[in-house]
């Protein structure tokens, strides 16, 4: 029962990922290419996401944007020294990722058919990563691989108060889904646990055996004795199996998918223009909660005998009393609800000429909302309790800054950088998503080849501010929630690249 709560732990951290994951700061090209600054910028239909009330200075009737980008992201991780591994340090004991492309996308539509009013409508994936660590390194027990993704629809309308200040707003349709992978038990130890555990169960239906032989023989004792007779040799047979083979490998893996339910929030902005070279903007975002209703379970073993050996060890187990050792995911199905929060972005937009513009964005995120999550098994008869699952995340800041320079009619340069806090602590740490406060740098390009058309170009590098973040991750005893049995800990280096393209369409 111990392992398969833990594995349920290991699910409510896969659905923390759509929430802090890797936040995806590619939603425009062009401002992918500034530092993702744009709350207190025009930026036509692309402001549906920046700021919703920027969207009634569109000068153009229609406006159009449309891009995805392409995320590739590296992390190592390096055991700390301990006692167990010889207190070793080094790179030559690390593993490193092998992650697939990520991809988020976003369309923008903007149709201004006043003088002081606006209605859009925007597609984008505001959050979503992809991490694969391979079936059998150190921490498999936790994450193998996943896969997640967030989609939001936004509708959008703005209205301008007067020439120099607008107001916005519009909803948030958002849901996801995720596709996780974890080995039910530690590769290190695993085939260890396996054989332990026959040969306890061999011992113990010895024990039996011997105390049966000593009652008076009749036809159904002898029919019972050589029935325990035969679950001891298989399990003896079994625990020479795991004694021999699988050292470093993950026995048997667990693969769990899920979609979240559609969830609605709300968003809002004002945008405000002193004087022609300045603008101020703020924009807010309001929490929602996804749910995951329904999500799913698939075993798979590594081979053949090692599922018919497991699968004698859980009958084993069952008969002395126990609970099984490799539970039957795939039996049931459970749920989960995460809150996505507050964010609020203040930002600034300078033009200290007509082809220059600079622009400061700051948000802060209210992740002190996500304190803990409960995961619940839906089919009360397997009799499995809710797992209280504790986070204490806190809030975060996140800085943006960046500059254009219109060199002409049909080339626009830009360059930028943002600074984006971690809102986990180094003592919850863990590598289904190792986060770190992130340094960018980006820069990207623009041409007109028309006056109507627009070819948008950018890349961005992503590091932690750190060389290298230091932490673990607790494995609680999750019958009580409360007693902490060991932990993962180790050192983490990532880094990224991001290709970004767009295009943009305006008459």
């Amino acid at each position: 029962m111990k392992r398969f709560l833990t594995l349920l732990a290991a699910v409510a951290a896969t659905l923390e990922l759509s929430a802090e994951g890797y936040q995806v700061n590619n939603l425009s090209t062009r401002q992918t290419g500034m530092g993702h600054v744009g709350t207190a910028m025009k930026l036509n239909s692309e402001s549906i996401f920046f700021n919703p009330a920027a969207t009634a200075f569109q000068t153009s009737r229609f406006d159009m944007s449309v891009g995805a980008a392409g995320i590739l992201s590296y992390c190592t991780y390096t055991p700390a020294p301990t006692m167990d591994n010889g207190f070793y340090s080094g790179e030559s004991r690390s593993w490193d990722s092998d992650n697939k492309m990520s991809t988020p996308i976003y369309a923008y539509f903007n149709y201004k058919p006043a003088k002081r009013w606006a209605v859009g409508v925007g597609f984008f994936t505001p959050d979503g990563s992809s991490m694969n660590w391979g079936d059998n390194w150190p921490g498999a027990h936790l994450i193998q691989s996943i896969d997640l993704a967030a989609y939001t629809v936004q509708p959008t309308v703005s209205f301008k108060i007067c020439d120099r200040l607008s107001v916005g707003a519009g909803l948030m349709i958002t849901w996801g889904n995720f596709d996780l992978s974890r080995s039910m038990l530690p590769v290190a130890t695993g085939n260890l646990t396996a054989a332990g555990g026959l040969q306890l169960a061999a011992g113990t239906l010895q024990a039996k055996v011997e105390q049966l032989e000593q009652q008076p023989s009749t036809p159904e004792l002898a029919a019972q004795i050589a029935a325990l007779n035969g679950y001891i040799d298989q399990a003896n047979a079994g625990a020479a199996y795991f004694a021999g083979h699988h050292s470093g490998e993950a026995l048997v893996s667990a693969r769990l998918e899920g979609s979240a339910d559609v969830a609605v929030g709300v968003n809002a902005g004002i945008l405000w223009e002193p004087d022609p070279r300045w603008s101020l903007g703020m924009s807010w975002r309001s929490r929602m909660n996804m749910q995951v209703g329904r999500g799913h379970a698939v075993l798979n073993y590594v081979s053949p005998e090692t599922q018919q050996y497991l699968t004698l060890l859980n009958a084993l187990s069952t008969m002395a009393g126990g609970s099984e050792v490799i539970p039957g995911l795939d039996k049931g199905t459970f749920s989960a609800e995460l809150p996505l929060p507050t964010t609020v972005t203040w930002g600034v937009s300078f033009r200290p000429a007509p082809e220059w513009e600079l622009a400061v964005d700051l948000q802060w995120v209210g992740w002190s909302a996500y304190e803990a999550l409960n995961v619940v098994f839906n089919e009360p008869e397997l009799g499995i309790d809710p797992i209280y699952s504790v986070k204490n995340y806190s809030n975060t800041l996140t800085f943006r800054f960046g500059g254009q320079y219109r060199a002409n009619e049909w080339l626009t340069a830009r360059m930028g950088m943002y600074v984006d806090e971690s809102p986990v602590s180094s003592d919850y740490l863990n590598p289904e998503t190792p986060s770190m406060t992130k340094l960018s740098y980006t820069a990207g390009l623009s041409f007109r080849p028309c006056r109507h058309v627009s070819i948008d170009l950018a890349y961005c590098y992503v590091s932690s501010a750190d060389p290298e973040r230091t932490g673990s991750y607790p494995v609680y005893n999750y019958q009580d929630n409360t007693q902490l049995e060991s932990v993962f800990s180790g050192n983490y280096k990532l880094h990224a690249h991001v290709l970004s393209f767009g295009a943009g369409f305006s008459f």
